[in-house]
């Protein structure tokens, strides 16, 4: 599957206009599915700007993120 940022953030504004939710809880939806995990969790490893937001999400949210960092790999909790 070819499955870029941009597609991802598609998915976001679709799944937050379908549900009617904000950003959090769109993401929430979208990460309870494991092959969107795969998919994130292999993007967040391989692409720069997806690590850049994943980072950035680890350090704005601590324990609350969805990822966390080990060594140099980054991975759901």
């Amino acid at each position: 599957m070819d499955f870029r940022n941009r597609d991802f953030l598609e998915l976001v504004k679709l799944t937050r206009a379908k549900f009617g939710i904000g950003i959090a809880e769109a993401h929430d939806l979208i990460f309870a599915d494991d092959e969107m995990r795969r998919l994130v969790a292999w993007r967040v490893n391989h692409d720069a700007e997806c690590r850049k937001q994943a980072l950035g999400d680890i350090q704005r949210k601590g324990d609350q993120s969805h990822f966390v960092r080990e060594g140099e790999r980054i991975r759901f909790r």
